[in-house]
């Protein structure tokens, strides 16, 4: 009977081994505390447009460990790469993720970028370096992209390009799709840039090849600039042996107000005011050359100064008035005149008044015409 009982306590002994050891080993299975584990550390995006926006990815990741994981911060290698994360303790056993964003303007060329997740894991690493890989080309976001103008047959959208109002200190820019029709490569080259303005254009593109250029006006340095006012640039095509495919003007444009921003309110209130007795000027069918006036008037309390008055559309003459006064309570008659015989087609174009209102620095009146037969 002791022999019996002997045995029995020595089994019971073994089981008890056999068991701990099982807990022993998942426990080493089973780290104590947060354990980070993701589900891939890189990824690649392929071929990504420079002009398609901002490419993202999702990194998943899973708490193996036994406490909650948190996320206490997430590194970029560079500014063009930003993070965003699972700000919420993660428990043992649920998921979190990490939303990488690239922002790919600008980076022609190999992706290699990383970001350095760090844990409050107080075993293993609490560090990780997840990648992002991939390849950013030139190719404009828009394949529909009308190109209405050519220069050594490398399509433009158009040659006249028209920024929006500028405000003084602003940087100002457009941006502009190309592409090469050619069936060589070929290198563009602008001249006649003047200080205050930057174009931001690949030195060549590949046949067949799309892209992007970005005219920018830095507002710092155009702060004695007042009205409507034309640059005229020059942009050039040549081919790989340096034969001329094509020159041409391209024209940038800008409304340059004042800075209106350093006004007291008082000046605010003795301000002058420009009222415009008529904003739709109609001529019809018209044989001949024909004058159409409008009248501008100062309702303010101050002298109003005409930086401007002018038209984009070369049909219609207006008179030189830049830096013109109308004293306050008085007016301004203006005549436009329309080209008749060079009214080959409809006009519907509009008039820019530029001024030193400040309630209204930017006025336009639209004027329309038919063609004659």
């Amino acid at each position: 009977m002791p022999e019996i009982m002997n045995g029995k306590f020595i089994m019971l002994l073994l089981c008890l081994f056999v068991f701990n050891g099982l807990v022993a080993a998942q426990e080493n299975n089973n780290p104590k505390g947060p354990k980070f584990t993701p589900n891939e550390m890189s990824f690649d995006f392929g071929n990504i447009s420079e002009n398609g926006g901002y490419a993202e990815h999702i990194f998943k990741f899973k708490n193996t460990g036994t406490a909650p994981l948190v996320i206490t911060n997430v590194q970029a290698s560079c500014g063009c790469t930003k993070p965003e994360w699972s700000t919420a303790p993660i428990e043992p056993g649920k998921e979190g993720f990490i939303i990488i964003t690239f922002n790919p303007k600008g980076r022609l060329g190999p992706i290699n970028k990383t970001a350095t997740v760090y844990t409050n894991e107080t075993e293993g690493m609490g560090r990780y370096n997840l990648l992002l890989k991939g390849t950013v080309v030139e190719k404009p976001s828009d394949p529909w992209a009308a190109f209405l103008d050519t220069i050594g047959r490398v399509g433009i959208e158009k040659k006249n390009l028209v920024l929006k109002t500028f405000y003084p200190g602003e940087i100002n820019f457009i941006p502009v799709y190309i592409k090469n029709f050619n069936t060589e490569t070929a290198y563009l080259s602008w001249s006649n840039v003047p200080d205050y303005m930057t174009i931001k254009s690949p030195d060549s593109l590949k046949a067949d090849w799309p892209g992007e250029l970005v005219v920018s006006i830095d507002g710092t340095k155009t702060a004695q600039k007042r009205g409507r006012m034309t640059d005229k640039l020059t942009w050039t095509i040549k081919n790989k042996e340096g034969k001329l495919l094509g020159s041409q003007p391209v024209f940038v444009t800008a409304n340059y107000i004042d800075d209106f921003s350093k006004l007291s309110p008082l000046q605010n209130v003795n301000a002058p005011s420009i009222d415009i007795n008529n904003s739709l000027i109609e001529y019809g069918k018209i044989k001949s050359t024909t004058n159409k006036p409008f009248v501008l008037s100062n309702t303010g309390k101050s002298d109003l100064i005409i930086h401007s008055i002018s038209s984009d559309d070369e049909r219609i003459q207006l008179p030189a008035l830049k830096g013109k006064t109308i004293k306050a309570g008085e007016s301004l008659t203006v005549n436009v005149t329309l080209k008749a015989k060079e009214l080959l087609k409809n006009l519907d174009t509009e008039i820019v008044v530029v001024c030193n209102d400040p309630k209204g620095p930017v006025r336009l009146l639209r004027v329309t015409a038919e063609k004659t037969n």
